[in-house]
Parts: structure tokens; C-alpha cells; sequence
């Protein structure tokens, strides 16, 4: 609802990978959520699907509602786009031959913004500019901005 105030939609993907590693156990997720522009989050079903098939990873696609649980009886690596409509596109690595690459959801997103170069994390980092304030002043004014703009749409545990 935060996002959907400001006029834009919410995009989300994430990643899971678990299994076993000499007898260590492992697991490790990454969840991201991003902001996009109406006209701009209306292509990215096709988007993935497009760059998905150039690369051999298959999506199969969710209903809205429909939870990853279901889909993902058991625990399995997995890479899912939760798009704005509510569908989900749902690549299962045990199924599929071919992984995902590890940015893959940040390659198609860059794409689908037009900067591919922000494809890599690093280079979505503030900056400091001459004359402008220190970094660590910077972000702290980042994060207070998002404070505020979230804060009427924050849980609370009244």
C-alpha cells in the first residue's frame, strides 16, 4: 500500500538456496522488493519470460493467491518473481536443467529500467558529492526519508 500511495507498484523476487555442503547443512535466502513505475512494472512479466528463455530457465506460473507453500511442497532451491498483478513466476531448480544466475532478478530489473549498469549492487550505493554532505550524514538522511514516507503504512502491535 506504501508504494501503491507514491502511484507505483511493487515488484518482489527472491531466492532460496538449501541443501548440504560437506554434512554442513546450509541455507541462504535473499528477498527484495522494488518499487516501479505503473507502465514500467506492466512489462515485467514479459521481461522475465523473455530473459528466462534466453538463458533455458523455465517459469511456471502461479495464480494470484496462490502461496509458495504450495507450489514448493517440500523445501528446494527456487527463484520466484511475485509480480504486481499477484501472479508468480516460479522457477524450481530441482526441475529445471538450467540455474538461474545468481542476479538474475537485479539483470532483468536494470534491463527493465533502462540502466543495466545498476544490475550490480555496488553501483546503486549513495555517493559523495563534492561540497555535499559525508556519506554516513547521507544515509542517515536516506533512511529518514523512507521513515517517513513508510510510517503511516508500518505495523503496529497496539
Amino acid at each position: 500500500r506504501c508504494f501503491a500511495a507514491r502511484g507505483e507498484a511493487l515488484l518482489a523476487f527472491e531466492r532460496y538456496l538449501g541443501g548440504s555442503s560437506n554434512r554442513a547443512q546450509f541455507e541462504h535466502m535473499h528477498l527484495q522488493l522494488v518499487p516501479l513505475p505503473h507502465d514500467v512494472a506492466n512489462g515485467a512479466r514479459e521481461a522475465f519470460e523473455r530473459e528466462g528463455a534466453s538463458r533455458g530457465v523455465r517459469f511456471e506460473v502461479l495464480a494470484a493467491g496462490t502461496r509458495l507453500s504450495d507450489a514448493l511442497p517440500t523445501a528446494e532451491p527456487f527463484f520466484a518473481v511475485e509480480l504486481p498483478s499477484g501472479e508468480t513466476l516460479l522457477h524450481k531448480l530441482a526441475t529445471n536443467q538450467r540455474r538461474h544466475p545468481l542476479q538474475f532478478g537485479r539483470e532483468v530489473i536494470a534491463q527493465l529500467i533502462g540502466k543495466p549498469e545498476r544490475s550490480d549492487w555496488k553501483r546503486c550505493l549513495p555517493q559523495e558529492q563534492p561540497g555535499g554532505p559525508p556519506l554516513g550524514e547521507l544515509e542517515r538522511e536516506l533512511a529518514s526519508s523512507f521513515q517517513e514516507v513508510f510510517a503511516p503504512f508500518a505495523p503496529t502491535f497496539d
